[in-house]
């Protein structure tokens, strides 16, 4: 199913992992704007575009793959300099940026968890390298297909775009990502199989890619589940006794994953679990303001079933989308 080849726009890039260089076609942001998000939070957007369907980097030659802005591509001394550099003056900005929030009672928050993703470590690499039969496994299906994977996801293959999330998902892990990184790359594995479901005209392979939701989406469960431990103010431990390491998250954010989980509980058909996540938002929220407003209003319609579509739409609508921003 190509598409119009100026939705895109090449980027040459040089796997870290085999150092062999490909063509990455990346769309253009222009090409999309947001409608109106699911129950889970799934963002969907206006006309046929799909944009989660091209946001994994995958090298062609070794499988490794990325979202972009983790794909780390390999940088000369001159780009590790000019990077250097710029990284420095960044610094300078975000400190004084960080003052000037502080004296007004905003909170300015830095990924730390994600900025470490954007570079590749000696020892992660050495990882990468060894787990290429993992990759090479995971990848069968785009192999059998007898294309390199990059022209695949030009030509909207829906199997590779789904594809592509596991195997960002193996490198993910393999790199010791935390587990919100990794519960947000399985939910967005979970809304690429669901805009596959609905583009294909298949009704075999419509089914293949609801399991490959459903598959998704408990695993997000089970990452964001942890994640939102991390934020409790009191310990929380792992089911094997391991402490869950704390993570500073912003209040918004807490709601947005308190969010997710209720509805991805809902359409795993997990009402209590669900029920148990609305609530937290509802009584949580009585002096809610912004996005977090938006979270409160949408958790009430939830809890009394009145989203009867499974959506919602509006102007106030929160515009990042998670998957941006990890």
């Amino acid at each position: 199913m190509p598409l119009n080849e100026k939705l895109f726009f090449p980027k040459e890039i040089c796997c870290p992992v085999c150092t062999k260089t490909f063509i990455r076609y990346a769309l253009r942001k222009t090409q999309f704007s947001l409608d109106k998000r699911d129950i889970d939070y799934r963002p969907t957007y206006l006309g046929e575009i799909k944009p989660r369907l091209f946001a994994v980097a995958v090298c062609p030659h070794c499988f490794y793959a990325g979202e972009d802005k983790f794909f780390c591509p390999h940088m000369s001394e001159d780009d590790r300099r000019r990077k250097d550099y710029f990284a420095a003056h960044k610094a300078q900005w975000e400190a004084q940026n960080r003052v000037k929030a502080a004296s007004t009672g905003q909170q300015i928050w830095k990924d730390q968890a994600a900025e470490k993703l954007k570079e590749i470590s000696p020892e992660e690499l050495a990882i990468l390298r060894k787990i290429n039969p993992l990759l090479q496994k995971a990848a069968a299906d785009i192999i059998a297909k007898g294309k390199p994977v990059n022209e695949l996801q030009k030509e909207m293959d829906l199997d590779t775009a789904i594809r592509a999330w596991e195997l960002a998902a193996i490198c993910y892990k393999a790199r010791r990502a935390n587990h919100r990184i990794l519960g947000y790359t399985y939910l967005s594995g979970a809304w690429t199989a669901r805009d596959c479901a609905e583009i294909t005209t298949d009704e075999a392979k419509r089914e293949d890619y609801k399991a490959f939701d459903v598959a998704f989406l408990r695993e997000a469960v089970s990452f964001l589940t942890i994640t939102n431990k991390a934020t409790s103010i009191e310990d929380q431990y792992m089911p094997d006794g391991t402490k869950i390491p704390k993570e500073n998250l912003p209040e918004s954010r807490i709601y947005e994953i308190m969010y997710i989980l209720a509805g991805a509980h809902r359409l795993l058909g997990n009402i209590e679990e669900s029920n148990h996540y609305l609530e937290q938002i509802i009584y949580g929220g009585g002096s809610a303001q912004g996005v977090m407003l938006w979270f409160v209003k949408q958790a009430r319609e939830m809890r009394s079933e009145t989203i009867s579509s499974g959506s919602s739409s509006g102007s106030d609508l929160p515009q990042d989308d998670p998957s941006e921003n990890g």
